[in-house]
């Protein structure tokens, strides 16, 4: 037994295997082996593939002399002969003759027969065959590679704009093979978005204005933003209510215009503003009560028209006008009177009422003493007076009311 290759596959196989245990092909008295190139090849071919020898060799028939009998045309009776001629044809018989050699059937010239491709055009068939299944498989392969690709990319592009940590670890778990860059993108963002989640608990409970500033600044994409302003607003209005100054409120608002307590914060401003005399406005009301009795000390007519409105409620009269403040001063001089001062001793009670926006009317309590000379001087003397008054928005007196303290 001998090992071979099988004459149709290639594979190696036993000269005695009856098939060929990988094509099929029989082998077992079916092969033979060239004895001039070796080449093993199926006995029913005329040629070796290799080297064209052939598997049999031919052979032409050989011409006997029977053959020759029986093919020879006859030949003619000789002629009759003299003497003289029969010893020349005895002498001639006894030389010896040379036999023309045998005419052979000459067959007609064959070509050599064309060498057998069944075999081969079997060899390449499997060979044209396994290409294009090399190129089957490589287009294949060429697509399988670029939808994994494309479904790569658009994976990472979702995944680079997500804020989900479960996308971005879905991502890097599912293209292990992913391009070195793509992963050390992913995995950037995934740091920074778990480190973003560790800033925004630490900033909720710290309950800082500043560490909340401090988190909207280093993460101005967050999610979270909506909520943090929400934790800065209550923060600050918390802030107002325990300073609870027209000041405090007017920063809140000013911060958070568009605040959740942005209204609340108007309307306890006002209340406030009601209530607080700012100096500006007790300077306001002794300019304006010192103006209006010196103008009375001094009989100025003009200086005195100046101090009020032009329609007020003075002393019992409603709708006054700055001609009844001047018979009022006419008044007080009564008959006999030389001379009269006005002191003020400044114990202004003063409150505040809207009337319209940031327009504030100021109601005053305070006391007036009045020195009086007359030309008897025995009837000199000083009077003492309470006073409920009202200066409006424009810094004139609306109300005057005025009652002797008699002591």
């Amino acid at each position: 037994m001998a090992i071979i290759k099988c004459p149709e596959c290639g594979h190696q196989i036993s000269d005695k295997a009856p098939t060929c245990p990988y094509c099929g092909v029989e082998i077992a008295g079916k092969i033979v082996k060239c004895p001039d190139c070796g080449e093993i090849y199926f006995s029913d071919e005329e040629l070796c593939p290799h080297c064209l020898r052939p598997t049999r060799p031919h052979t032409h028939p050989v011409t006997t002399d029977e053959t020759l009998s029986t093919t020879a045309p006859p030949e003619a009776a000789p002629p009759a002969m003299t003497s003289s001629s029969s010893e020349t044809t005895v002498k001639e018989s006894r030389m010896p003759q040379t036999v023309p050699p045998p005419t052979l059937h000459t067959e007609s010239k064959q070509v050599p027969p064309t060498p057998p491709v069944k075999k081969k055009a079997g060899k390449v068939a499997i060979i044209v065959s396994f290409v294009i299944a090399l190129l089957v498989f490589g287009v294949c392969y060429y697509m399988y590679n670029q939808a994994q690709e494309n479904r790569e990319n658009e994976e990472y592009d979702i995944a680079m704009r997500s804020n989900e940590p479960l996308i971005l670890q879905g991502y890097l778990d599912s293209f292990k093979d992913a391009p070195q860059e793509h992963r050390d993108s992913i995995e950037a963002h995934l740091k920074a978005i778990k480190q973003a989640a560790l800033d925004w608990s630490n900033a909720l409970a710290s309950n800082s204005k500043a560490a909340l500033m401090d988190y909207l600044n280093n993460h101005p994409g967050t999610p979270h933003r909506q909520l943090a302003m929400h934790k800065i607003d209550s923060i600050d209005w918390a802030q107002s209510n325990n300073i609870n100054t027209p000041e405090a409120y007017q920063t809140y608002m000013t911060d958070h215009p568009d605040g959740d307590h942005y209204d609340e914060a108007e309307e306890l401003m006002k209340k406030l503003k009601a209530q607080d005399i700012t100096p500006e406005e007790k300077t306001l009301v002794a300019n304006v009560f010192h103006n209006f009795f010196v103008a009375i000390n001094e009989k100025d007519e003009e200086a005195l028209k100046n101090t009020v409105a032009d329609e007020m409620t003075l002393l019992n009269k409603e709708n006054a006008t700055k001609g009844d403040v001047v018979d009022m001063m006419d008044k007080l001089y009564k008959e006999g009177i030389v001379r009269m001062v006005w002191r003020l001793p400044g114990n202004y009670d003063i409150k505040k009422r809207e009337v319209a926006d940031d327009r504030y009317e100021l109601n005053v309590s305070f006391s007036a003493n009045q020195d009086v000379e007359f030309i008897e001087s025995a009837k000199n003397g000083t009077n003492k007076f309470k006073v409920n008054a009202t200066i409006n928005p424009d810094g004139k007196i609306s109300l005057f009311k005025m009652i002797k303290i008699v002591e």
